[in-house]
């Protein structure tokens, strides 16, 4: 296997690969920053150029493209004859078509947010999406996703699509919304430990598949008389967010 990109996404998988038998054989990166600590890391040969990878990309079963998804149709093109016909060639983004890669090839899509302050969350058993070429490719996938136990979901390109914006909406957008109400206390000197019970309630909706049946709120009651105090606290740049979501929640609860 050989690894492009030495991003926070390859330095939680590629030791976890490698645990699990697979042999790293380089590790790939821009900057020698970024691909000497995962080489170390890892105990293999790094570089910052894909030609100075030329045997090992050559004699490489498995290609892991884990670079920012603008890049990835890119790097997939510059190194397509530089591998061998027989290596399948493996992308992680949940954003990016399939079509990016030649075939044979993957998507190894791993739902969970890769950042420094998302190591407390297991890496064991994410749910993670798999699309494919071809049939041998998919148990690849699986095989390389087994690795952190991963729940297994095989979806099209446009499934795939549909459950990246809802990943997007469930993490990237409710913690921004999380990150504005902790301001808001941090702004009145009150703690922002404070929303832990209602932030542990909310991620019980999303373990069991029911938020909807979860809100509350005074969106939800039609209480315009605790939406305008609101109005009068938030500050202005999220005023037009707070009725625009407002709006939705009670349009929804509705129907």
């Amino acid at each position: 296997m050989v690894i492009i990109g030495a991003g926070q996404v390859s330095r939680e998988l590629a030791p976890v690969w490698q645990k699990a038998g697979h042999t790293i054989l380089q590790v790939i990166s821009r900057t020698e920053n970024s691909a000497r600590p995962l080489g170390k890391l890892l105990g293999c040969p790094w570089t910052t150029t894909l030609g100075d990878a030329a045997g090992a990309l050559s004699d490489a079963q498995i290609v892991v493209v884990a670079v920012t998804d603008g890049l990835i149709a890119e790097v997939a093109e510059t190194i397509s004859t530089m591998i061998s016909p027989k290596c399948v060639m493996i992308h992680l983004s949940g954003a990016t078509p399939l079509e990016a890669l030649r075939p044979p090839c993957a998507v190894i899509w791993p739902i969970r947010s890769f950042n420094p302050k998302a190591g407390s969350v297991p890496l064991e058993g994410t749910p993670t999406v798999i699309e494919a070429s071809e049939a041998e490719a998919f148990l690849l996938a699986t095989e390389l996703a087994s690795a952190w136990q991963g729940e297994i979901a095989e979806a099209s390109g446009e499934q795939r699509s549909a459950a990246h914006l809802a990943a997007v909406m469930a993490d990237n957008y409710a913690n921004h919304m999380l990150a504005e109400a902790q301001e808001v206390l941090h702004q009145r000197n009150l703690p922002k430990t404070l929303l832990r019970n209602l932030v542990e309630g909310l991620t019980q909706g999303g373990l069991n598949g029911d938020a909807r049946e979860r809100q509350t709120g005074p969106a939800k009651r039609g209480d315009e008389t605790t939406l305008q105090r609101h109005r009068e606290l938030i500050p202005k740049d999220m005023r037009d967010v707070y009725d625009s979501i407002a709006e939705h929640i009670a349009k929804r609860h509705r129907e």
